[in-house]
């Protein structure tokens, strides 16, 4: 019998590696794209800063079909100090709006453009998730601490929403300072693996 096959994206280590843990534990073949290798699947090892769209076309380029996908990379490139017109000189800015580029790519461009390649590797079966955020939410206080940051979350529940429509997709949504998160971690990505999901977001 054949094994499912997942292909994960940033979970070389920390919570990620949880994930993997726990698909491997579920039956499944993991593959890890990522700049942290991880010691207990298959990897694909990239430099964000290098990942443009012609190699992520080369690096996509799978035979197998993929019954789970789960995105973790995580970036930011501005703070509130960005606002502050003391720190407002030209080349800070250009230099500040190319880094903003590129973390807008690889935090919501890229998935985008990594499962529409995938698109012949993926059935309405295939299980996709986003790792999300509570900064995603306007009246949240500090949701303007990292302003990229929270509008990236907020494009990727929008695109679990979008997608969902083809695919079974999910978001989770941490809280890793609460105690015992990784374990309601671990247990969301179980259910996952065994039941339907449709557009759902776990909290964890």
């Amino acid at each position: 019998m054949n094994m499912k096959q997942a292909l994960t994206v940033g979970c070389g280590g920390g919570a990620g590696s949880a994930i993997v843990d726990t698909l491997i534990q579920n039956g499944y073949s993991v593959t890890n794209i990522g700049a942290t290798a991880n010691a207990t699947c298959k990897n694909i090892e990239i430099q964000w800063k290098d990942l443009q769209v012609s190699n992520l076309h080369k690096i996509s380029r799978f035979n197998e079909q993929f019954d789970f996908v789960f995105f973790n990379q995580n970036g930011s490139s501005l703070d509130q100090t960005a606002f502050d017109p003391g720190n407002s000189d030209t080349l800070t800015t250009w230099k500040l709006i190319k880094d903003w580029q590129h973390t807008h790519w690889i935090s919501c461009q890229m998935p985008f453009l990594l499962l529409n390649n995938l698109r012949k590797n993926l059935t309405p079966k295939s299980k996709i998730g986003w790792m999300l955020s509570s900064t995603m939410f306007w009246d949240r206080e500090d949701s303007d601490q990292f302003p990229d940051y929270s509008s990236q979350k907020y494009f990727n529940y929008l695109s679990m929403k979008c997608f969902g429509k083809h695919y079974q997709t999910f978001g989770i949504m941490p809280n890793f300072s609460a105690p015992g998160s990784i374990e309601k971690l671990k247990n969301i990505v179980t259910q996952v693996c065994t039941e339907s999901v449709n557009c759902h977001v776990f909290k964890c």
